[in-house]
């Protein structure tokens, strides 16, 4: 009976085992799609929303055409952020960066402590794909410019929106937003505190 036992329970420890290592793979999947995402909507972001309410590079749009339809001009919600990047870029954002939270939570293998570590990593995943979305609408602007826009060819610069909350530092031809580095900082933190020790099995 307890030879019974302790093999149940060893086939359980290994089951749970398998399983976590498994989850490794899905944090770090995740993080890989949040960033690629984050990307694929910077570079939507910079050459495809035309919403004349946005401003291309701090440069004005100017309109022309008389019959110019406006009405879909708005204003942005918080801060410089407009709709479209609460929804969906944000909401899918979420999404992806909490699958494995999503996933613990809804099949309650692992126990409270793993659900924290999931949270942890989809907090680091969640700024990570910020950062790079933010950082890739500039990329492309430097390297592959709209005609119109007027800082074409030229990466953050301190006029920028993501230069003005927190300030930037100037490393030449181009500045660092403060921000960049908080959140870089957050999430490296965020990735330490999911990663550290999460083989365990307690």
């Amino acid at each position: 009976m307890v030879a019974d036992e302790d093999r149940n329970r060893l086939s359980k420890r290994e089951h749970i085992a398998r399983h976590l290592g498994a989850r490794k793979i899905e944090f770090i999947s995740t993080a890989i799609i949040g960033v690629v995402f984050g990307i694929s909507f910077a570079h939507l972001e910079y050459y495809y929303i035309k919403d004349p309410a946005l401003q291309i590079s701090n440069g004005e749009v100017v309109v022309t055409d008389s019959n110019f339809d406006r009405s879909r001009e708005t204003e942005p919600i918080i801060g410089n952020m407009y709709q479209y990047h609460l929804f969906p870029m944000l909401f899918i954002f979420v999404l992806i960066s909490f699958a494995a939270l999503w996933d613990d939570m809804l099949f309650k293998l692992l126990g409270r402590h793993k659900r924290v570590k999931a949270a942890f990593v989809g907090i680091a995943n969640l700024i990570t794909a910020i950062v790079v979305e933010d950082f890739a609408w500039f990329v492309n602007r430097w390297a592959v410019p709209l005609e119109s826009d007027p800082k074409g060819r030229l990466l953050m610069q301190s006029t920028d929106w993501t230069s003005l909350h927190l300030g930037a530092i100037d490393v030449g031809s181009f500045v660092v937003p403060a921000w960049y580095l908080v959140a870089i900082g957050i999430a490296a933190l965020a990735y330490y505190g999911g990663f550290r020790k999460h083989d365990r099995l307690n």
